[in-house]
């Protein structure tokens, strides 16, 4: 690669702080930035060069949750404006999602799937995959006729022989609640109130651990301690259990 002039150097330098919005703070000191700004900095030389590759290890990771959501959404706008290909390497879900065209999940070096992030979240090729994508309740049983008995019910097992031990796991968003009408009664042992959702733990019957459950706020009045549970099936996995699920 030629070298660039003083004077080249220095344009293509403000070309890429305009990409990032920052083309006012090109005389300002590091120390005076914010942290999203210096994280787009680090963008600009990045892309300065123009590659056609560019690799992203945890970018984020350093920034507040609130700051986060929006220098991820502006990276990605940069990016796509670049029109660079970007592989991003993260340990968290939803940062896959938001920033991904499509998503390779890796455990211990070894390829778990590949796909898009809807392809991950709704066919899973394992309990280790669901897990990554949504928190989940777990309950192990054997596959008979077809299917397998759990504290919540009964739920298909297609594909799994009769005999085989299975996991089927639960999303925390797969319980519609009631006060009066369900399928399988509940005690509410603790509930957490966290904006929009709640988070409740629950003892079920059959069960030897609280099953965990996000609702929608303001689904129960507040004094509700006994509560009925229908399971929407669509947010229910069943996997051959292996090694690295029991």
């Amino acid at each position: 690669m030629t070298a660039l002039s003083r004077d080249e150097a220095k344009r293509e330098a403000m070309i890429s702080l305009g990409r990032v919005g920052l083309q006012d703070y090109a005389n300002a000191y590091p120390h005076v930035l914010s942290g999203g700004e210096q994280q787009r900095v680090a963008l600009a030389r990045a892309i300065a060069p123009r590659p056609a590759v560019l690799l992203m290890d945890e970018p984020f990771s350093g920034l507040d949750s609130r700051l986060k959501d929006s220098v991820r959404a502006e990276t990605l706008a940069i990016l796509r404006q670049s029109r660079a290909t970007a592989i991003v390497v993260t340990h968290d879900a939803e940062e896959a999602m938001r920033m991904g065209d499509r998503i390779a999940l890796l455990k211990d070096g070894r390829l778990v799937q590949l796909g898009t992030a809807e392809e991950l979240y709704n066919r899973p090729a394992s309990l280790f995959a669901a897990g990554f994508f949504s928190e989940i309740n777990v309950f192990e049983g054997r596959v008979a006729d077809g299917a397998v008995d759990t504290p919540l019910g009964r739920f298909e097992a297609s594909g799994l022989a009769d005999g085989t031990e299975a996991s089927v796991a639960f999303r925390l968003s797969a319980f519609d609640v009631s006060p009066t009408d369900g399928d399988i009664p509940a005690r509410i042992v603790s509930r957490r109130f966290l904006g929009v959702v709640e988070l409740l733990e629950l003892a079920v019957p059959g069960a030897d651990r609280p099953l965990r459950a996000r609702i929608r706020c303001g689904a129960l009045s507040s004094p509700e301690r006994e509560i009925w549970l229908t399971v929407r099936k669509a947010d229910v996995l069943v996997f051959e259990r292996t090694s690295e699920s029991a």
